[in-house]
């Protein structure tokens, strides 16, 4: 019985109300009041407490805040902005030097520090333009003939060397239409393809990324070593997930074709310092 009356005198005490008046100092007359009860203003405290604690986690989520925190620095979306971030800053100082260089080659022309050539004179321009004019002599046109008709016996030779030594079995780096095929006397080393749309570029092996570069045709490209000195080149207008050093497995996503405009595609295979054709081992 005597717990249970302490607990209704404590109640009573919390529901007690106290009035809170502010006076004029002059007259003591009565400006503003408010009646407040311990318990009120325990309970408005706690309202208050939990609408901060539901605005701090909305801002945590839904803005940049969050990388602030220890577990959201390694986010992809984050990773893949600071990447790319990374690449357009590289791409500005590259051709920022270049510019460099060339207004600086046209001031010491305009400035007259390169000397004019004396040694080439007009006699020997027009001996020039005449011999270039002549055109190849049958004979150094049979040689022409002969040396390319060598080089493609000992390309077709090491590639079939090469296509015997390899039997690991390749994932298919993207799925999509081939618009050009390997074709090396056209100095095609790979294959082009249009990818669908929303799909993924995959590692066609285990390896390690070996070079991530961004080309100032707008063209991201990596390349990955595996096994048996097998070498796969990645070349899409979406940046990469992976970094340099990083090891990747067969099948895992090395970036995703976002629209329909982006979705350009190349591919390429080398062993040994010599390029294969990539459908004579994958199925495209």
């Amino acid at each position: 019985m005597g717990n249970l009356s302490n607990l209704k005198s404590f109640i009573q005490r919390l529901r007690f109300k106290y009035k809170l008046a502010i006076l004029n100092e002059n007259t003591l007359e009565e400006i503003w009041r408010i009646r407040l009860s311990k318990l009120s203003v325990i309970a408005v405290g706690f309202m208050v407490a939990v609408l901060y604690f539901f605005l701090i986690a909305f801002l945590i989520i839904n803005t940049p805040m969050r990388g602030f925190l220890p577990g959201y620095t390694e986010n992809v979306n984050l990773r893949k902005q600071l990447t790319l971030n990374s690449l357009v800053v590289d791409s500005i100082s590259e051709q920022v030097s270049l510019q460099t260089k060339y207004v600086a080659a046209l001031r010491s022309i305009v400035a007259g520090e390169i000397p004019v050539d004396s040694v080439v004179s007009a006699d020997s321009l027009r001996i020039v333009a005449k011999s270039q004019l002549s055109g190849p002599s049958e004979r150094e046109l049979a040689f022409r003939d002969s040396f390319e008709a060598e080089e493609i016996v000992s390309t077709a030779i090491g590639m079939h060397t090469q296509q015997e030594s390899i039997n690991h079995l390749m994932q298919q780096p993207a799925k999509g239409r081939v618009l050009e095929s390997y074709n090396p006397h056209l100095k095609i080393y790979g294959v082009t393809m249009m990818a669908e749309h929303n799909s993924n570029v995959v590692s066609i092996l285990d390896g390690v990324v070996i070079s991530c570069e961004y080309s100032l045709n707008n063209i991201y490209i990596m390349t990955i070593q595996h096994s048996d000195n097998i070498i796969s080149v990645y070349k899409t207008r979406q940046p990469y997930m992976q970094t340099v050093g990083e090891k990747v497995h067969a099948g895992q996503a090395l970036t995703t074709f976002r629209s329909n405009d982006d979705c350009y595609f190349e591919f390429q295979l080398w062993k040994d310092g010599m390029s294969m054709d990539p459908q004579v081992f994958i199925m495209f």
